[in-house]
């Protein structure tokens, strides 16, 4: 039996589960015919030890922008982007924003956190039924993270509109001609509305993050102007989408497994934790990094030629049986969890610390506040295999009594 993994495909794009079990069964390291030639890792042991060896480059040597970005928009953002670049950029691009980030700082945002939390429980619960997508699982990274960048109120929904075709720029190859067009615009638009945003700060400086990016800008050349925009771009998106996902998973998790969601119930507290890392496994908010080697590299007996990019499959390795015991099943008390959400080696997220913050108070005061959550429609996702998060989720919560 072959196996052929599609990005493309709309029954893979709906349901990728049985293509990545066939994947580890029949052939967990192939080639497809995407970008001239792709490599397709989908077991967890062979994922691990890709993300966490140094030699694993996020660009061939010598390699420019891809094809399909060259000439616009996108180019100039993806040249500048911290999480695309290799060392020695991705050093200085990660110093200049990690210290906001480390779990220290993230804890000083705690009472944000929990304000951000409070309301819009406090609306759902009112309301009975709304998008738990809209009034929850964007609205708590996105307040948060706008905060700490000072973004204004008035101009966060646009995030939303804008970063699902941004986040095209990550696989271009996987995506038409009527998605690569659609990322351009997207990046246009965050180029124009950062840009702004910087001259604002040069004339009227915060306390904020932006602000002191902007400042290493007129401080020297240690970030070029695209460079900042892509940086505070990566914050920014980064920042409330992928985290979005992790909570819009759990949200659909505990309406499909109500008996999830009493465990939850009998221990908000100290469930919470293990209730995110589960969420964070099953779902995968991002599905596949990648990454090249300068040298031909074995993995599982196949011999990959130096240079060809490879797609590290999370999620798949992440519902690897080898790895985990009843790797489809959605246990919030699950312990042994040692997933790869958050990739690995130099290009660990750096915005984990912040991610698990804001999970663990959205779900522990679910468990604390929500008597039950049901489903009340449909609930559509993203048509990208890369980030499949869900973009409505209708949902009918009541209170705990």
């Amino acid at each position: 039996m072959t196996v052929l993994f599609d990005p493309l495909d709309p029954e893979q794009l709906a349901d990728p589960f049985p293509i990545y079990r066939a994947l580890r069964s029949e052939e967990p390291v192939q080639r497809i015919p995407v970008g001239g030639g792709t490599w397709v890792v989908s077991r967890y042991d062979d994922v691990r030890s890709l993300l966490r060896t140094t030699a694993g480059l996020m660009q061939p040597p010598g390699a420019g922008v891809p094809a399909e970005l060259a000439g616009g928009p996108a180019e100039r953002i993806y040249t500048g982007l911290m999480v695309l670049n290799d060392p020695p950029v991705h050093t200085r691009l990660r110093k200049l924003t990690e210290k906001a980030l480390t779990r220290g700082a993230v804890e000083q945002l705690r009472a944000d956190v929990d304000a951000a939390v409070a309301d819009a429980l406090d609306t759902m619960l009112e309301r009975e039924e709304c998008d738990a997508v809209a009034e929850l699982a964007f609205t708590v990274p996105l307040r948060v993270i706008c905060g700490m960048l000072g973004v204004p109120e008035a101009d966060r929904s646009q995030m939303l509109e804008w970063t699902p075709d941004f986040f095209r720029i990550f696989l271009p190859a996987a995506n038409d001609a009527d998605g690569i067009a659609a990322c351009h615009r997207a990046c246009q638009n965050f180029i124009d509305y950062l840009s702004d945003q910087i001259e604002f700060r040069r004339r009227t400086p915060g306390d904020d993050i932006f602000s002191a990016l902007v400042r290493t800008e007129d401080e020297g050349d240690r970030l070029g102007r695209d460079e900042l925009v892509a940086t505070v771009l990566s914050l920014l998106t980064g920042g409330f989408d992928t985290t979005m996902g992790m909570i819009g998973a759990g949200i659909y998790g505990l309406a499909r497994h109500p008996e999830q969601l009493e465990h939850l119930r009998a221990d908000p507290e100290g469930t919470a934790r293990s209730a995110v890392d589960e969420f964070l496994r099953w779902e995968s908010p991002v599905g596949v990094t990648y990454r090249h080697f300068t040298e031909d590299r074995e993995v599982a007996g196949t011999v990959i030629p130096a240079g060809d990019p490879i797609w590290l499959m999370l999620l798949s390795a992440n519902h690897d049986e080898r790895q985990f015991e009843d790797p489809d099943g959605f246990d919030v008390t699950r312990q042994r969890n040692q997933h790869l959400a958050f990739g690995g080696g130099r290009h660990f997220c750096i915005g984990n610390a912040l991610a698990r913050l804001e999970g663990e108070v959205t779900f522990r005061e679910i468990g604390r506040r929500v008597g039950g959550i049901e489903l009340t429609g449909d609930a559509p996702r993203r048509p990208n295999f890369q980030f499949r998060s869900f973009l409505t989720l209708p949902v009918r919560i009541s209170p705990a009594g």
